[in-house]
């Protein structure tokens, strides 16, 4: 009788099953992400601010510098949405959007070889998210108006 008592025991205890309390992935418990960009869908590069919306999708924003030409200064204001692949710290993420092109007098009609202020874009990163609260991303982007262009971007930031 004590040896079914104890196989019951083990069946109906959680070690066994393996139930153990399972904490919030890091993108929950630190969901606001404040970060700088190099290149990237920003040009030469960014500030930017994102915000997990869900388990697996955060969507952003931020203030970039396209370059200057002569006495004229051109912005981008990016906004992306990224979806995570898997829920681990470490991720690969889907990411859309689009960027807006700003110069001295307003809304400029194009960038360069671009013939849009509006420049859809896509890609596919990599995230690496602490716990500390310390985070990466490496991106490929896919630039889209009259032409096509490849670009990539690299992230620093902190998720709080």
């Amino acid at each position: 009788m004590r040896q079914i008592i104890l196989i019951l025991g083990l069946v109906l205890s959680s070690s066994f099953f393996n139930f153990e309390a399972q904490a919030q992935h890091t993108r929950r418990t630190n969901p606001n992400v404040f970060a700088v960009e190099g290149l990237g869908r920003g040009g030469l590069g960014s500030l930017q601010f994102d915000r997990v919306v869900s388990d697996d999708v955060s969507a952003g924003f931020g203030i970039g510098l396209l370059g200057s030409a002569g006495v004229s200064t051109f912005f981008s204001v990016p906004f992306f949405m990224n979806y995570y692949l898997n829920r681990d710290a470490r991720s690969f993420y889907v990411t859309g959007g689009a960027t807006v092109s700003f110069g001295s007098g307003g809304l400029i009609s194009s960038i360069g070889n671009f013939g849009s202020a509006v420049l859809p874009n896509f890609g596919l990163g990599y995230e690496s998210r602490s716990d500390s609260g310390f985070l990466f991303r490496a991106a490929a982007y896919g630039m889209i108006s009259t032409v096509f262009a490849p670009w990539f971007g690299f992230t620093f930031g902190y998720a709080i």
